[in-house]
């Protein structure tokens, strides 16, 4: 670690700050520093800096583990979302989505964390650790998927019988993908749904979130069968809503 650090310091010196390969540097500084404020200051420096460097959405995600660590979970999708919307074509995505997701959980806001996971899933490519990890924790997500699912039927059941009579609607039967805050996020998630073949569509309610929805069904087992493709071929947890 001491010899890391003076290389690190020796390299420092002898780059402008205006050198390409300053960035660089400052982030090998943050990985072999010896305690955590100095490490978050070289980290922070490349985020702030030299945001338009590789480097900046990698430093970010370090930031992100940091304040997972220290229990700032909402520092901590921040850090990783921030990747996601600022650096689109950089490798660092897969690893800030999961941060991003495990924070989410931490915050009690399954249905992002699970979009967050299914992404870092899906983006980690060659990341075979990470995609596990991320696997590991959408596991979870089947659960809640099917508690949603479960609770929504327990509803049903229970509602009385709707009058029957002019100015009554049918009720339908939706798939919801994702409940996000992010407008940006809701259309990502429509993109990825068309490149599969889907029709999405984005629904706001009274809480505000961009709720994103496939299909109309007019029974809920229908629903419930296209739930289950989705989940196979995205992750997450969609589950069953009903719609008038």
């Amino acid at each position: 670690g001491d010899s890391a650090r003076a290389l690190v310091r020796r390299k420092l010196q002898s780059l402008p700050p205006v050198d390409t390969l300053y960035p660089a540097a400052l982030y090998a500084a943050g990985v072999v520093a010896a305690h955590r404020d100095t490490a978050l200051a070289y980290f922070r420096r490349v985020s702030i800096e030299y945001s338009s460097s590789p480097w900046a959405p990698a430093a970010l995600v370090r930031l992100a583990q940091f304040a997972f660590a220290s229990g700032d979970f909402a520092a901590a999708v921040r850090a990783g979302e921030r990747v996601l919307l600022d650096y689109p074509a950089s490798r660092a995505r897969a690893a800030a989505a999961y941060w991003a997701g495990r924070a989410r959980l931490e915050l009690a806001d399954p249905a992002a964390a699970c979009v967050l996971l299914a992404r870092a899933e899906g983006e980690a490519g060659m990341e075979v650790e990470l995609a596990n990890r991320a696997r590991f924790y959408l596991q979870r997500c089947e659960g809640l998927a099917m508690a949603a699912d479960t609770a929504a039927r327990d509803t049903a059941a229970q509602r009385p019988p709707s009058p029957s009579g002019a100015g009554t609607r049918a009720t339908a039967f939706a798939v919801q993908v994702a409940a996000v805050q992010s407008p940006v996020a809701a259309d990502e998630m429509m993109r990825s749904l068309r490149t599969r073949g889907y029709d999405p569509r984005v629904v706001r309610d009274a809480d505000g979130l961009f709720k994103v929805r496939v299909g109309r069904f007019r029974t809920r087992t229908e629903a419930q069968q296209l739930a289950a493709v989705l989940r196979r071929r995205l992750g997450g947890s969609p589950f069953v809503v009903e719609e008038q």
